[in-house]
């Protein structure tokens, strides 16, 4: 499929506890996952949100959109859960969610289990970011670009109400105010 899309751009990453299984991202909006070993041969579709997923692949302009992010969660084998950062295929808006495996089959994650977390506008194709990462402390980081076509021209990372130009920091295990996630205690911004 790569001469029909061009080349995506992908992520390699595992879960902290399964480091046995390897995870890579297709900005197409797949995900694979195969055995950690040199002379592993098969892959196997863990997840496949093309129909969410802003199609990128037809508009050279909008290189910086699809799948953009993979997180497994620390905990994975217990709760299967994993995070996804995308674009949204309707509108161009980025897209945190998280996604569960199915208890019959871990190899196979259900695209009905989607939650979402947060929903981020972006005002321009490019500088969409998207990375997503957990870090020691168990929270997920995510790191947004400034949304701007070039030069930030709304100045978004200059604006601590805005998202976008951010590196955010939230905790996955819990709920607040009708969200998926918490925003920790010791966040210094968190009355802003």
């Amino acid at each position: 499929y790569l001469a029909k899309v061009g080349k995506p751009r992908e992520q390699l990453t595992f879960a902290p506890d399964a480091p046995q299984r390897l995870y890579t991202i297709d900005q197409i909006g797949t995900i694979y996952s195969f055995e950690n070993r040199p002379d592993v041969t098969q892959a196997e579709l863990l997840l496949d949100i093309q129909g969410r997923v802003s199609e990128w692949s037809l508009d050279p302009s909008a290189n910086e959109q699809g799948l953009l992010g993979l997180a497994m969660h620390p905990k994975f084998t217990e709760n299967g859960w994993f995070f996804v950062c995308y674009t949204r295929r309707d509108d161009g808006t980025s897209i945190v969610a998280r996604y569960q495996v199915r208890k019959d089959n871990p190899l196979e994650a259900d695209p009905e289990s989607e939650v979402v977390l947060l929903e981020v506008e972006q005002p321009f194709k490019n500088h969409n970011g998207g990375s997503i990462e957990f870090g020691p402390d168990g929270m997920l980081y995510i790191a947004f670009g400034d949304g701007g076509y070039r030069n930030d021209p709304l100045d978004s990372a200059q604006d601590r109400s805005i998202l976008r130009g951010s590196i955010l920091r939230i905790d996955v295990s819990g709920q607040e105010n009708g969200k998926h996630y918490r925003i920790p205690a010791d966040n210094p911004f968190v009355n802003l």
